[in-house]
């Protein structure tokens, strides 16, 4: 199993954002002689800046994260993603970087404008708002998008350390990777049933991103657990008997509510994967075809599994060299 650590790389995302805050003091209640209003005070803090003309910057810090969380599973403050994939994240981690340095720009371009027009919108407030006020140039350092890249590798020799790290249980990260793996993918799941699936009798082929996208995840990672193969065999079978045009419903749809349970749990994924590799289940699906809809229940029902035969998915891409690492500007 440890060997599975040499397909994975980790990227550390450094993005800081000016919070555009202060700590709220006794003083500036009593500026003006009644509350400050709540868009310029709150739980402590005054807003010495608009909090709309800083939302750009925590949308490209949105994106990188989100991208990372996409392929890849949390690793301590980090993400643990497959190295097959690295290029391509990281090629858009450098587009986000460029973003997030144009947006700054224009930040700055417009920051004396941004705190007339702060000002302006409290009257009576002006004092409270400038009197911690920083530079523009100081503001502008507070800005910074960048990360780095690591490899994750074994000791080689020392093999008294090599023992104390066994005893210590180190030989377990993989196995903890992949736990976080199923962790993750359940959370997604859960999230996914209660906004796009509980009471629905039909969707639209929209409904089929986020399956994919999961199904996505645990392929790239598929070397973390043996048993993650044969779950996205399974997924696939049963994306691969639904219709590729217009709406979803019946059988179809209650073969996806049922895959769909199956991953909301994270117990069961494992278990289904370990029946499929021992032989003592065969898929998703039977011989007659999907699971009938009436016998799949409320979303949090688990899914049997019984049924054919899967083939099992093609062997992972070969591995790039490792990227360039993005310096900060």
């Amino acid at each position: 199993m440890s060997n599975a650590l040499n397909d994975v790389i980790v990227i550390s995302l450094d993005v800081r954002i000016w919070s555009g805050r202060k700590k709220l003091r006794p003083e500036d209640l009593t500026t003006s002689g009644r509350l400050p209003p709540k868009d310029l005070v709150s739980l402590g803090s005054k807003k010495i800046f608009d909090p709309k003309a800083l939302k750009p910057f925590a949308e490209v810090k949105r994106k990188a994260e989100t991208r990372c969380q996409v392929i890849g599973v949390r690793f301590a403050r980090a993400f643990a993603i497959p190295k097959a994939a690295a290029k391509s994240v990281v090629e858009e981690l450098n587009d986000l970087a460029e973003t997030f340095k144009q947006v700054r720009e224009t930040f700055l371009a417009t920051y004396d404008e941004e705190i007339r027009r702060w000002k302006n919108q409290h009257p009576g407030y002006e004092r409270l708002i400038e009197a911690e006020l920083l530079p523009k140039a100081l503001v502008g350092s507070k800005f910074a998008f960048g990360y780095e890249v690591f490899a994750i590798n074994a000791v080689h020799g020392d093999d008294e350390l090599a023992a104390l790290m066994e005893e210590g249980g180190a030989g377990n990260l993989t196995l903890g990777l992949a736990g976080a793996l199923y962790q993750e993918v359940a959370s997604e799941s859960r999230e996914f049933v209660r906004q796009s699936l509980v009471g629905r009798h039909e969707v639209t082929q929209k409904f089929m991103r986020p399956v994919r996208a999961i199904r996505e995840k645990l392929a790239g990672l598929s070397f973390l657990d043996p048993g993650i193969a044969p779950l996205v065999a399974s997924i696939d079978e049963v994306l691969a008997a639904v219709p590729r045009k217009g709406k979803i419903s019946g059988p179809s749809l209650a073969a996806l509510r049922g895959v769909v349970t199956l991953l909301t749990d994270p117990a069961k994924m494992r278990e289904h994967g370990k029946m499929m590799l021992d032989g003592s289940s065969q898929g998703l699906l039977g011989d007659h075809g999907p699971i009938p809809e009436e016998a799949v229940g409320a979303e949090e029902d688990a899914l049997g599994t019984v049924g054919q035969a899967v083939q099992p998915p093609a062997p992972a891409a070969k591995p790039v060299p490792a990227p360039r690492v993005s310096a900060f500007w």
